[in-house]
């Protein structure tokens, strides 16, 4: 390889010019004697820059693991044409697939874990909604039973006596009538009776009707029916009375219209005392409604607020829990997403795979080789495109080579053939070069095709 500099060549070229130019005395030396001058020798203005260069593929790449190993495969042989992401060469990963498949374990077992913590934390939450729905049931409940009884369920209970009352003079009649004889107007007496009696049963019948339906929704925690408890025990109590006086008064009217039997009578005597039961228990029942709540009946209730909001403390202390275990579970779950990345990125670093399309140049290394990390093990390159890289361009001469300037490019190894090119790029850091300083300038190399261009040719470059 021949190193140009530029002052020897404009030295070596005006000399040779007068030599040109002085008339030759001299008989011609014989050809065997001649110099051989090298391509590089080319005219130069002051307009261009001449300078040497190396041959190098337009894409390239040296290749090493990042991690070391063993080499447990070799997929590819030097000169073999591969694709971009082809897997060039291995290393054992029998270590390394364990790793990771304990990592993935640890991973299902942190997800598992995060998944029962959060539905813990769901119940909590829940647990707390429940407690506060229970609060509000409680309070309600608390304020009605010390608002006392209400105007309708005194009412009703007033009507509840009266009916029995009634009830015990419907048997007194009915007693009579089958001790003295049965006349037509008894038996339009007792019919009449038994249609009040009936009437009285339907409206008792209504007025429970409605205490089972007076019931409301508590946002929140579901339907509350506030009359529920002693005035719901007071009518149905009357409910049962009227009934009561309702099938005694048909029995009384079948008795009138069939006659009297002593069983009858003794029947009839029977339901008087009856009656008599039933206007002591209404009595006990109005007494009851009108006395509201006692004071340990409140205190009860008030013990169960009491119940109710303490549980809602336990609770909210439940969702602080399991909040803070979500939160180790999350915490868990990301270590052990990142040992598997780690694990993943190891198993990838035990593979060289192809960064670009080409050929496979060079391979430095064999199955059951110990390779190191940053070792070359394959060399490969894309050998349809070609470019120059100078190797000698100094700095006295790089101020004057721009991008885009058009350069004539020769070869040692391909005589008689001037390929064009460009420069593509030219280097803003200097290197050191046998004690100069230079630049590397990077020129596309174009009409290859056919020519025997190798990797590492020695080119001659003519930049204009």
């Amino acid at each position: 390889m021949i190193k140009k500099q530029t002052p020897f060549l404009l030295v070596a070229l005006l000399g040779l010019a007068l030599m040109a130019c002085t008339p030759s005395t001299e008989p011609a030396a014989d050809s065997s004697e001649s110099v051989i001058q090298p391509l590089a020798a080319v005219a130069q203005t002051d307009l261009s820059v001449l300078a040497e260069g190396v041959v190098v593929p337009v894409e390239s790449s040296n290749l090493s693991f990042q991690t070391a190993g063993v080499v447990a495969e070799v997929m590819v042989s030097e000169g073999d044409s591969v694709s971009a992401g082809d897997v060039l060469v291995r290393l054992d990963t029998v270590d390394l697939q364990i790793q990771r498949d304990q990592a993935e374990a640890r991973l299902a077992s942190a997800q598992s874990g995060l998944t029962a913590a959060q539905a813990n934390l769901e119940s909590a939450q829940s647990g707390v909604a429940t407690s506060q729905l229970q609060v509000e049931a409680a309070e309600a409940q608390l304020a009605l039973i010390q608002a006392g009884p209400r105007p309708e369920e005194v009412e009703a209970a007033e009507k509840a006596l009266a009916a029995a009352e009634a009830g015990v003079t419907q048997a007194v009649g009915q007693r009579n009538a089958a001790v003295n004889g049965i006349t037509t107007s008894q038996i339009e007496g007792a019919r009449a009776q038994l249609i009040s009696a009936q009437a009285q049963l339907l409206t008792v019948e209504n007025a429970y009707d409605n205490i089972l339906t007076t019931c409301f929704d508590v946002p929140g925690k579901g339907e509350v029916c506030p009359l529920y408890g002693p005035v719901e025990e007071q009518t149905r109590a009357q409910l049962e009375a009227a009934r009561l006086q309702e099938q005694a008064a048909a029995a009384a009217v079948t008795q009138l219209e069939n006659g009297a039997t002593s069983g009858q009578r003794s029947a009839a005597q029977g339901g008087v005392t009856l009656a008599q039961a039933n206007v002591a228990v209404a009595e006990a029942q109005l007494a009851l409604v009108q006395a509201g709540a006692t004071a340990e009946q409140i205190a009860q209730v008030q013990v169960s607020v009491d119940q109710a909001k303490a549980a809602i403390g336990i609770a909210e202390a439940g969702i602080t829990q399991a909040e803070a275990a979500v939160g180790q579970a999350e915490a868990g779950v990301k270590a052990a997403e990142a040992g598997l990345a780690a694990a993943d990125l190891a198993l990838s670093r035990a593979e060289i795979k192809a960064p670009i399309g080409g050929t496979i140049s060079t391979i430095s290394t064999e199955v059951g080789q110990i390779v190191n990390p940053g070792a070359p093990v394959v060399v490969m390159a894309d050998f349809g495109s070609w470019e120059i890289k100078t190797t000698d361009l100094t700095e006295l001469d790089v101020a004057r080579v721009s991008v885009g300037a058009p350069v004539t490019i020769q070869f040692d190894a391909i005589p008689g053939e001037e390929l064009d090119g460009t420069v593509i790029d030219v280097a803003l850091i200097s290197a050191i070069s046998q004690g100069d300083v230079v630049y590397e300038v990077t020129i596309d190399l174009v009409g290859t095709d056919g020519l025997p261009i190798r990797w590492g040719m020695t080119a001659f470059v003519n930049v204009q």
